[in-house]
């Protein structure tokens, strides 16, 4: 088993397909596919299905492929420490990000970074937030912004700051009041992030301490579905601002306070046992500061700094 194998592999799992991984690497198909028999008779184990969604791995592929991916992390890292010249700082540093954190913060940090540190390059890994502390401590990204982490051990969370949640709803949906009750909410057709995902359960306890059911339209795993249902004006949802600030900005979607103080906290997280490179450690420094300015200065509305 070499680092070439590896890195064929981790490849093939992420497109799913054999035909675009060799497209990519710029390799022939079946010289991809020989060195996956070779690494499969080396382990004894079968590690890709074919299926009708594509090729994907088995039990024994999905270990594989955590350890390759913290394996290849960490060559590219050390490569970037030994070769690192003048004092300039350069590697991949992959990130991960609910979409509605991306969405603030994804391309002011990727400006910011540009502008400091010309020579790294940034992942952005947008997942749902469930699955954001198990890729940090699987080594499948450097660091995470999770939304209420369960903070496992052998992950450090850092409380970064406090969004507080609204109703988004189309602008033509009209309130008598400021805020919205739970009563009215429960009127209305909702569209929420599916589950596991703590700002949906908090809703749920919220509805179930009133003693309220709701009209549950539909749920998704990412923002990236819940803001176009409002925008088209087929359901509300209940989201921070950050999710949908550029419609709210716009006026294709408006917020409404909730009349119960629903907020989720967002941590910095990372692993206290792999390795962070110099490029890690800058660019979350970046990250941080980035979204200290972004509240104090007003752009990240809805929220504050955790002290």
């Amino acid at each position: 088993m070499n680092l070439r194998q590896l890195n064929y592999f981790t490849r093939i799992v992420e497109a799913q397909n054999m035909t675009r991984a060799a497209e990519t690497l710029h390799i022939a198909q079946p010289a991809l596919s020989q060195q996956i028999t070779l690494l499969e008779e080396e382990l004894g184990v079968k590690l890709l299905n074919r299926s009708a969604r594509g090729m994907l791995a088995t039990e024994e592929g999905e270990l594989l492929y955590r350890h390759a991916r913290t394996i290849l992390r960490q060559v590219d890292n050390t490569r970037a420490l030994i070769s690192r010249k003048h004092g300039a700082i350069s590697g991949t540093v992959s990130i991960g990000m609910a979409s509605s954190t991306a969405r603030m913060l994804a391309l002011r940090l990727i400006e910011r970074v540009r502008e400091t540190y010309p020579a790294v390059v940034l992942e952005i890994v947008d997942v749902p937030s469930a699955d954001l502390t198990s890729m940090v401590m699987q080594g499948r990204v450097d660091f995470a912004l999770a939304p209420d982490p369960k903070k496992p051990k052998g992950m450090a969370c850092e409380p970064l700051l406090f969004e507080d949640l609204y109703l988004f709803a189309h602008p033509a949906l009209r309130h008598s009041s400021s805020t919205v009750s739970l009563e009215e909410m429960a009127g209305y057709p909702l569209v929420l992030p599916s589950l596991p995902n703590t700002l949906r359960s908090r809703i749920e306890h919220a509805f179930l301490q009133r003693h309220l059911s709701y009209h549950l339209l539909a749920e998704a795993s990412t923002s990236a579905i819940l803001i176009p249902a409002v925008k088209a004006g087929i359901a509300t949802t209940v989201l921070p601002y950050s999710a949908g600030h550029e419609e709210v900005r716009d006026g294709t979607i408006a917020i409404h306070p909730l009349e119960i103080e629903l907020s989720r906290e967002i941590c910095l997280c990372v692993s206290e046992t792999l390795p962070m490179s110099v490029a890690t450690h800058e660019v979350l420094e970046l990250c941080r500061s980035l979204t200290i300015d972004l509240v104090e200065h007003g752009f990240w509305q809805g929220c504050r700094i955790a002290a």
